[in-house]
């Protein structure tokens, strides 16, 4: 297992950083200098990527973010799956690794970006009225949907992944910025281990299989 940093990080820390050098020994001005510094650290810590040698199944279900899972429950997705799914809504608080992955081996079929607000992640109002991009998988078999959905913070959504673009389960698709929420939408009847509260880890936990 490694750890790198995402790209997008480096316009944060390194500035953070370099200012930070700048008030403590050249200005003289500790508290600001001291603040810009414990920043950095922190933002490399935000955009740290953690590799793994996991190996998955065809049909494992991973976990397309860190953090703590808030809801499972069946909801009515009316963007792509259109109809009866499972839904379960991870929050990444700011010190879980904010990349995010694809949870299962599948074909990027549908992408929509939704402009909202910015309420706090966590609330069940952020599901619905926040900014989020919706990404929508299928395969030979089934098919299913990530949303990506900003916070009070975390307000730049990173999707990199295209329509078409073939991924397999864990790979990296994107990241939200400073603390933000993950949903992902199954057909009803997908075979899920995982329970409300539980800590998951992006890319790595296994949470489920594909019917």
């Amino acid at each position: 297992m490694k750890v790198t940093i995402e790209k997008d990080g480096f316009k944060f820390i390194i500035p953070a950083f370099l200012v930070g050098l700048i008030f403590l020994f050249i200005a003289n001005f500790w508290p600001i200098g001291i603040f810009l510094i414990i920043f950095a650290i922190a933002a490399t810590l935000f955009f740290r990527q953690v590799h793994s040698d996991v190996s998955f199944d065809e049909n494992d279900i991973v976990s397309p973010a860190s953090g703590k899972i808030i809801e499972i429950r069946e909801v009515n997705e009316p963007d792509y799956i259109k109809g009866p799914a499972i839904k379960i809504s991870i929050f990444m608080s700011v010190f879980d690794e904010h990349i995010n992955y694809a949870p299962a081996n599948g074909e990027v079929a549908y992408l929509q970006h939704r402009p909202g607000g910015f309420k706090k992640a966590y609330l069940d109002a952020a599901s619905d009225g926040n900014e989020a991009q919706n990404i929508g998988f299928r395969n030979e078999n089934s098919a299913w949907m990530i949303k990506q959905i900003a916070g009070v913070i975390a307000r730049r959504i990173v999707c990199r992944c295209r329509v078409g673009d073939h991924l397999h389960a864990g790979e990296k698709l994107g990241l939200i910025r400073f603390g933000s929420r993950v949903e992902m939408f199954f057909p009803v009847g997908t075979e899920f281990t995982v329970t409300t509260g539980e800590h998951i880890r992006g890319g790595r936990t296994i949470i489920g299989r594909l019917s």
